[in-house]
């Protein structure tokens, strides 16, 4: 065969593989949305689908008792033999930004006829897994 035939052959299958081969670079894949509904029925299906992070916390009743003894030990505690019936009660919870545990948006009452002193406290699990609050 003639040597030029050969040459524009070969020129020709370069520039149809490289047109290929461009189309495929640049061409955009087909993404199916899901509906909202089908979303839904697949995270009920499967929730490790859609992780959610959880904090531990303590209850409202350890936590009302370690404030109760942060509260005793503080030094602007003057007659430890009359201290006040304290309630907490929690609100959200999340890590602590400064160090363990978490911090947690409390509701402290002082007495049953107090009013509700709204606070951040944050909570600590010691060595001996009793949670430990510290009043900023």
């Amino acid at each position: 065969m003639n040597q030029n035939i050969l040459l524009a052959i070969t020129a020709s299958v370069g520039l149809v593989a490289g047109a290929g081969g461009t189309y495929l670079a640049t061409s955009e894949p087909k993404v199916e949305a899901l509906s909202k509904v089908e979303l839904v029925a697949a995270i009920s299906a499967d929730p490790s689908l859609c992780p959610i992070p959880t904090v531990e916390a303590p209850t409202e009743a350890e936590a009302t008792a370690a404030y109760r003894k942060a509260h005793a030990a503080s030094p602007l505690v003057w007659d430890r033999n009359d201290l006040p019936e304290i309630s907490v009660a929690l609100g959200q919870c999340d890590k602590a930004g400064s160090g363990p545990g978490v911090a947690c948006m409390t509701s402290v009452k002082m007495s049953p006829e107090a009013q509700p002193i709204d606070r951040i406290v944050s909570f600590a699990k010691s060595a001996s897994g009793e949670w430990i609050a510290t009043i900023n």
